[in-house]
């Protein structure tokens, strides 16, 4: 189905490129552009437009998150090593996602999806997680940095920091598709021992202002507690 296809080419377009990546050893390459990440001293002007553009702080308040959000308590796999919560507005709806036990133990190639909500009767909107299996040597720096150069994303704006205890590298990406022309998606990608776990929430570029907050709110309250 199109809509299938329209949402789908929005999930990341990692397909196969972390295989040649490990292969090619590239986690390990230099950085081949600036970062954009903030830096020490930036001006008054140049950290309000990113604190705009990647909110992390008052994003909403407790009446807010109790109001227009709902606690998202999900075992990807029936596994309980994988369990995560996640706070996603109410309009969004938890989709199914099919995961082969072949991309289960190829996961140290390409991410696997672990879990997709996007609001209801809505294909351009999406919140997801994922998580890969990337050797310790790899900095969350060195995997956000090759990730979405090898992906073809540009990357609009960066900021390292630590969203409830977990150390984060936190970008906007910014891609165009056939279907839904630019599209801009915030990725979050944090480490627990060989896995990191990446949750983006994606939309049409002129639509990110209205999910901006909603898309923040994921980053800050994905809690992968899996034992």
């Amino acid at each position: 189905m199109a809509t299938v296809t329209t949402v789908s080419r929005m999930r990341f377009q990692l397909t196969g490129v972390l295989i040649a990546l490990v292969a090619a050893g590239a986690w390990l390459l230099p950085s081949r552009s600036a970062d954009g990440r903030p830096r020490q001293g930036s001006h008054k002007k140049e950290a309000a437009v990113q604190d705009d553009l990647l909110p992390y702080r008052k994003v909403a308040s407790p009446q807010e998150l109790e109001r227009d959000y709902v606690n998202m308590r999900v075992t990807p796999y029936k596994n309980p090593r994988f369990y995560f919560e996640v706070a996603v507005p109410r309009s969004f709806e938890n989709k199914p996602v099919d995961v082969t036990p072949e991309q289960l133990r190829q996961d140290n190639a390409t991410p696997v999806p672990m879990a997709e909500f996007a609001p209801r009767g809505d294909k351009t909107v999406l919140i997801e997680a994922r998580y890969v299996r990337v050797p310790a040597r790899v900095s969350l720096d060195r995997f956000m940095v090759v990730y979405a150069h090898q992906s073809g994303f540009e990357i609009v704006k960066r900021q390292r920091g630590e969203f409830e205890g977990r150390q984060v590298e936190d970008a906007l990406l910014r891609v165009s598709s056939p279907e839904l022309g630019k599209t801009l998606t915030r990725l979050t990608v944090s480490r627990r021992g060989d896995l990191v776990f990446m949750v983006a929430g994606s939309c049409r570029a002129a639509d990110y202002p209205k999910w901006k907050r909603a898309f923040a709110v994921a980053a800050l309250s994905f809690s992968p507690t899996g034992k």
